[in-house]
């Protein structure tokens, strides 16, 4: 990796500087309710999965693929092991309600990697960064659908589930890209030409990946009703446990494990995340917690616009 540290911290600031600008647009009402759901779905059916392709559009190199592979194998093993460590050491005894015991666990696994995660990254490291991430993140969905579901909910696993992930537009972006990546070899040269313009605009599209993500959670801060949850010391365990103990065991673990670079940088960037919003989704379909759910991502979102960057931060001195 080769990050210039001031560019880094100057890339931090803008980050901050866009959820604010999201916040002051929501606040006198630039940013209504249909227009924040309008720019989500466009963010996740068009603008992320461009970003996500565009990623791939470079050329093809063994070193590049090697640690591709290491960031797949180190996946496939990360979440099954987090679920199980996070459900019966860090919940273990509190809080003692089962459900909250079983949306805690959830919550904690499952970072928001696609909506927050990938524009982080992205700002912070590029197109290359972008790449390791959405690599990275191939299992997570898998798992989310199967083990994740499983466990919160105790239900049986999910084929609608499983097939709302297969047809994913992000996750079908990745498994596009990483074809094209690997096949453009064996692409004719006129055709490569040919195409140039279509690879324009997945890099011009997925170019608005980071401001517009940053503006709608800035909007979304400025929704939040944070009185009452601050009052909860259960969202307050959460949120140490989920943007703070987690992402820096993570991060000593690999450390002293020889990790460096992406391999080091990437998962730790992922689990620094605030909880995905799937876990709300769940909570209310299986009316499991609902309150607590959209309080905890809430909770953990807000908390993020000042954890994040100071991850991102300590993944900058830790890998340059």
């Amino acid at each position: 990796m080769n990050i210039n540290m001031l560019a880094g911290y100057q890339k931090i600031i803008t980050i901050l500087l866009l959820i604010l600008v999201g916040f002051i647009a929501k606040k006198r009402g630039v940013i209504s309710k249909e227009t924040q759901t309008g720019l989500t779905n466009l963010l996740i059916k068009v603008v992320i999965p461009f970003a996500v392709f565009s990623a791939f559009l470079s050329p093809f190199d063994w070193a590049k693929a090697r640690t591709g592979g290491i960031l797949i194998v180190l996946a496939i093993v990360f979440y099954p092991i987090m679920q199980f460590i996070i459900g019966k050491v860090l919940y273990l005894k509190y809080p003692q309600d089962e459900d909250k015991k079983r949306l805690f666990s959830f919550g904690t696994t499952y970072s928001n990697a696609v909506f927050m995660g990938y524009p982080f990254i992205q700002a912070l490291f590029g197109k290359e960064g972008l790449f390791f991430a959405s690599v990275f993140n191939l299992p997570y969905n898998v798992y989310l659908w199967s083990i994740g579901f499983a466990q919160f909910t105790r239900q049986p696993l999910n084929k609608e589930g499983l097939k709302n992930t297969f047809t994913n537009p992000v996750i079908i972006a990745c498994f596009l890209g990483y074809l094209y990546w690997f096949t453009q070899g064996f692409i004719p040269a006129g055709s490569k030409a040919a195409l140039a313009p279509v690879w324009d605009v997945f890099t011009t599209v997925g170019g608005a990946n980071t401001p517009l993500s940053m503006l709608v959670i800035g909007s979304i801060l400025g929704d939040s009703k944070i009185g009452k949850i601050i009052a909860s010391k259960e969202v307050w365990y959460f949120s140490f446990c989920k943007l703070l103990l987690i992402p820096g065991s993570v991060f000593v673990v690999l450390y002293l494990t020889g990790a460096r670079g992406w391999v080091l940088a990437i998962p730790t960037a992922i689990c620094a995340m605030p909880t995905c919003a799937t876990g709300g989704i769940l909570a209310g379909r299986y009316d499991i917690q609902k309150e607590l759910a959209v309080s905890l991502i809430t909770f953990t979102t807000v908390l993020s616009a000042a954890t994040a960057p100071i991850w991102m931060a300590v993944i900058l001195n830790a890998v340059k």
